[in-house]
């Protein structure tokens, strides 16, 4: 169908049949239903017309309340239902804004008014629609331009995209969200792929690294940071940062998280500096393996055989506020801490190093622009202020008209909100689905899981130098060399093996220099040079 019929469904005036088209085909089974007790009434109870009466009021009733409960239903569940009356839709907003011709026919009764719509359709799949409009210089062309934000409040969707093709503006959107939504027990993922939070919504962390996660108390903000676990625990090391000490302390206890969730302000500061050093010794790792494949350019951590490190952040800036109120004589320096987290924000990408971030509401002090600016895919869940949307989707979503919904279809939903890639439209999401206690438990799940172990850091061979390399380069003979040696020993310098390190051939270029540019005896110039040295 979609082959003969490219841009969809074509809206015809037609259209307005729709309506009592849905009505009829939920009421016919009864209106042969009716025949039929309305037969078995006439044998039965011929001439006791008060009962027969009676029973054909209360089924008209019945059968009337009956139709309108499964209307409702089947438009919101049925696909061929939503599809048509999508359709009616579009055929209503038309009329209602005059977007159509009208043409007199005369006919033997008198002239009447014809209604003719210029060339709009409707393409509808099953996450998905789009509304195409003709332009070409028409008389709706201008205000055709200007619909799409007016159609995403219609129909409930999110607008993706706005494409131009010269002859048609055609506007997409997200629909139906809450049927792409997938139980918490099945997130899964891959380094390649990322990692799978519904139907049509992966976090691919290679692609967008780093992760920031919005949401209101009771929104449904923890169970989608656990349902990420899932996932994660699966593929790479996760270290957990837990400063309310409240939702994943007991997940310290698990062999696959032991060590690696941590709550106090000064602990969790460390592991920030940690991880930084983890991401400098993944990079040596890389170099090393990159030289040993003769490779011109460096690759990325999975070419390594390195599995990736997620570091999430629970109450990001509750954590920092501490972090900046520790004490004069923390072993702790704040800016240290901050800085370490910038680069793994600038540099962890191809490392395999991710940050996920999570916190109730975004303020613009919240986060430091270097890591808002790297953050690249953004969620939020439950209730949040309307600064925090602004916040967190940015400019490219300034005009959408984000709403809080507590019931979808008549029942109350958490964790639905929005999902967006930074710099793209945003769109409806709705987190993984907490299962049954009895089928699923997240500690259970994580019990089973094997543990990752950290990589093993590169051996770094200490570069060593020969006594005659040293003498060669020193523009001087082994008498001089052995007499300063000496006079070096006598200042302190323990000399172990016949060559020197890197630091010990330095001692003695700083030595030659200032006795061939600077007076004084050598016993003074060493002296100097073991002050400056330490």
């Amino acid at each position: 169908m979609n082959k003969l019929f490219p841009k969809g469904h074509r809206v015809k005036n037609i259209d307005k049949l729709i309506f009592p088209l849905l009505i009829f085909v939920v009421a016919f089974p009864f209106s042969l239903l009716a025949g039929g007790i309305g037969l078995l009434l006439y044998h039965k109870f011929y001439g006791q017309w008060f009962v027969v009466g009676g029973i054909a009021i209360f089924y008209l009733l019945l059968s009337s309340f009956l139709i309108y409960r499964l209307y409702q239903l089947f438009i919101t569940k049925g696909r061929w239902f939503t599809k048509r009356r999508r359709e009616y839709i579009l055929w209503r907003f038309m009329i209602q804004n005059g977007f159509y011709y009208t043409k007199r026919i005369k006919g033997a009764k008198g002239s009447r008014e014809k209604i003719k719509l210029p060339k709009v359709y409707l393409k509808q799949d099953k996450l998905t629609m789009s509304a195409s409009f003709q332009l070409e210089g028409i008389k709706f062309q201008e205000r055709f331009l200007k619909v799409g934000n007016q159609l995403e409040t219609a129909f409930s969707a999110d607008m993706m995209n706005q494409v131009n093709e010269g002859a048609y503006i055609t506007f997409e959107y997200a629909i139906d969200a809450i049927r792409s939504r997938i139980s918490a027990k099945d997130v899964r993922g891959t380094v390649k792929d990322g990692i799978k939070l519904a139907e049509g919504v992966t976090w691919n962390f290679i692609e967008d690294p780093h992760l920031l996660i919005a949401g209101g108390t009771g929104g449904g903000k923890t169970v989608l940071m656990r349902s990420l676990l899932v996932g994660l625990l699966r593929i790479g090391r996760v270290e957990i940062f837990d400063p309310k000490e409240a939702d994943f302390v007991k997940l310290a206890d698990l062999e696959v998280l032991r060590d690696r969730v941590t709550w106090t302000t000064e602990t969790m500061a460390q592991r920030i500096i940690d991880a930084h050093d983890r991401m400098r010794a993944r990079y040596a790792i890389m170099r090393e393996r990159s030289n040993e494949k003769n490779e011109t350019e460096l690759g990325a951590f999975y070419k390594y055989d390195l599995e990736p490190d997620f570091i999430l952040i629970d109450e990001f800036p509750s954590w920092v506020t501490e972090l900046e109120n520790l004490p004069r004589d923390s072993k702790i320096d704040a800016f240290k801490v901050m800085g370490d987290l910038k680069q793994i924000f600038l540099k962890g990408r191809q490392a395999g190093v991710f940050v996920i971030i999570s916190t109730q509401n975004v303020k613009t002090d919240d986060l430091p622009s270097t890591l808002k600016d790297n953050i690249m895919f953004r969620i939020t869940v439950g209730r949040v202020s309307g600064y925090t949307y602004q916040s967190v989707f940015g400019e490219a979503n300034e005009n959408k008209a984000f709403k809080y919904v507590q019931k979808v279809h008549g029942k109350k939903v958490f964790g639905r909100g929005y999902v967006a890639i930074n710099g793209l439209p945003a769109k409806e999401f709705f987190a993984p689905l907490l299962p049954n206690s009895k089928i699923f438990n997240f500690y259970d799940d994580f019990k089973q899981l094997p543990r990752i172990e950290d990589i093993k850091q590169p051996v770094v061979k200490e570069v060593r130098y020969l006594q005659n390399d040293l003498i060669t380069e020193l523009s001087t003979d082994e008498r001089m060399f052995k007499k300063i040696k000496g006079l070096l020993k006598e200042s302190g310098v323990n000399f172990t093996g016949k060559d020197y390190s890197k630091k010990e051939k330095s001692l003695f270029v700083e030595v030659f220099d200032r006795k061939n540019n600077e007076e004084g005896t050598l016993k003074e110039i060493i002296a100097e040079v073991m002050l400056d040295f330490g």
